[in-house]
């Protein structure tokens, strides 16, 4: 049994650890390769909690301080999350993990289909 790296120490990026290889092991797509991005899923999923804890604690607007100066900016932790999330997408994408290449999708599309003579 695949465990995550010991620096993953999140509950979430846990769990979707073991769903990735479990998908992946159905596929029989399991190699060093995918395991190396799955590592890479992991991490960003543990960055993408603790951003979400931080916006938790601090909300998605700061009060920021500068000197007498006093403005409210968007906490930086935001726009992290969604790059986070596209670079997980993208992963997801070279896994074929997304809908779009879903086992089920694809095998709906019939090869013989008239479809292209139009």
């Amino acid at each position: 049994m695949l465990k995550p790296k010991s620096i993953i120490k999140h509950r979430e990026a846990k769990k979707l650890f073991e769903v990735l290889i479990k998908e992946l092991e159905i596929d029989s797509n399991l190699s060093d390769r995918t395991l190396m991005i799955v590592d890479n899923l992991t991490l960003l999923e543990q960055l993408k909690q603790q951003h979400l804890q931080d916006i938790k604690a601090r909300g998605v607007v700061e009060l920021f301080k500068n000197g007498s100066q006093e403005i409210y900016r968007e906490n930086k932790s935001v726009d992290k999350i969604l790059k986070i999330v596209e670079q997980q997408r993208k992963l997801q994408a070279e896994l074929k993990l997304t809908p779009a290449s879903d086992r089920k999708v694809s095998g709906i599309v019939d090869p013989d289909d008239d479809f292209d003579k139009f």
